[in-house]
This record gives structure tokens, C-alpha cells and sequence, in this order.
């Protein structure tokens, strides 16, 4: 069942928390039929004004002032100040991404390689960094891990090119790999935003999460945030 894996006290008093689901909560796609399961197994998730995204490995960032709700735009990324607004991201070996600005500005991020390539996290955070110069911090969820992520070598190279050595793995078979969440790291790390906290389960060998890589899934597990006041 769904898990809460941080929550924090802001400055303002304003409290954050974050839960991730897993496969026993349900499927959270955006494209399964019929469109009602959506809704349902969003409520029995928790119950507040969800919002999400339709996700296409870009780097389009989506921002929800108080009045705007997104139901299915197309992004990468989600981020608002609002209170009471349930942000979220789906994943099936891809890693989801909290971004929390000690302001208030609660972020999500969508990250497979094709967005890491395209600089969609940098870009995240500079688009935050432009709302306020308050210190940012991050928890990372799920996602797949080198022992399974067996990986093209041109694609790596475009990839090591930009971030380094350090992003290469080896899978359990020996095979070459990325290693997505040091990549994530090591940006945080040239960005100056402290990592709060990290799953470290790989989707593919942990069978409570949907794995694409495993068996070619369309059926996702969820990451979402919100912030509230702190009873």
C-alpha cells in the first residue's frame, strides 16, 4: 500500500508531505480505460484537489497558480505555491523527483533519460530559482536501478559527456548501464540543493512497483505532494 516517504515543516509553519503508491493502490496512467478508474484510485489515495500531468519525456514545466488546476497538460514537471493542491507524477521506472523551496514552492519532476538529456531537472530548477532565492531541497522516489537498466552506448555517451563518468553502471548480467539516480545527484549536488531523502529500491526487482522494463507495462505508480497547515 502507499507509503509516506517525507514530510517537512516549512518556515511559515506550513507542513509538506509526500506519499508514493504502489501496485496494490492501483493504476494511475493517464490513459487507461475506463477514464473513471483514474479518479477512483486517486480518492482512495487521498482525497483532495488532485492535479497532474500528461508526461511525454520533454521538458515543458507546468506552474498552478491558486485558481488553475491541471487535469492532464501536457509536461515533464509540476509546481506550485498553492496550499491544498495534490501535485503528482507517474512512473514506471522512470525516477519521480520532490523539489521543496523553503518558500513554499513545491515542485514534481517526471525523469527519464530523455529528459535528464534535455536538461529538464536544471531547467526545473532554474524556473524555481526565478520565483524566489530561498535554498531548495530534494526527495527522490523510485525508480530503476544500474543492476537492471542495461543501456545503449551512444545514448550513454551523449549522457556521460554532459555529466561525467560517474553516471555509468554495470547491470547484474555485466552489461553497460546508466545509472540514473547518481546522474540525478550529481546535478542536486552542481545545483546546490541538499538531498532530504532517497528511495533506494529499483522498480524492475521490487515487485511492489509497475516496471515497463519488466514486462512492458502501461499501468504506472504515483508520486504526490501537497502542502497544508500543520495541526
Amino acid at each position: 500500500m502507499a507509503r509516506e516517504i517525507f514530510r517537512q515543516t516549512l518556515p511559515d509553519g506550513k507542513l509538506v508531505i509526500s506519499l508514493i503508491s504502489d501496485s496494490d493502490d492501483g493504476d494511475f496512467s493517464v490513459a487507461q480505460q475506463p477514464e473513471n478508474y483514474l479518479a477512483e484510485n486517486q480518492r482512495k489515495l487521498y482525497k483532495g484537489e488532485w492535479n497532474w500531468l500528461t508526461q511525454e519525456h520533454g521538458t515543458e514545466i507546468v506552474w498552478l497558480e491558486d485558481d488553475e488546476r491541471s487535469l492532464g497538460i501536457t509536461g515533464d514537471a509540476l509546481a506550485t505555491i498553492s496550499s491544498q493542491k495534490v501535485i503528482a507524477i507517474t512512473v514506471a521506472d522512470c525516477l519521480p523527483l520532490l523539489l521543496i523551496e523553503q518558500s513554499g514552492i513545491l515542485s514534481l519532476v517526471h525523469l527519464g533519460w530523455r529528459g535528464i538529456e534535455g536538461g529538464l531537472l536544471e531547467k526545473t530548477l532554474q524556473f524555481i530559482r526565478s520565483k524566489s532565492s530561498e535554498p531548495i531541497t530534494a526527495i527522490l522516489g523510485p525508480c530503476i536501478d544500474t543492476c537492471c537498466y542495461e543501456f545503449g552506448q551512444n545514448e550513454l555517451r551523449i549522457l556521460v559527456e554532459k555529466y561525467g563518468e560517474k553516471i555509468v553502471g554495470r547491470t547484474n548480467k555485466g552489461s553497460i548501464a546508466f545509472d540514473m539516480k547518481a546522474c540525478v545527484k550529481e546535478i542536486l549536488k552542481s545545483s546546490n540543493v541538499e538531498i532530504k531523502y532517497e528511495e533506494d529500491s529499483c522498480t524492475k526487482c521490487d515487485s511492489r512497483y509497475w516496471s515497463f522494463r519488466a514486462d512492458g507495462t502501461g499501468k504506472r505508480q504515483v508520486m504526490i505532494a501537497w502542502k497544508q497547515e500543520n495541526d
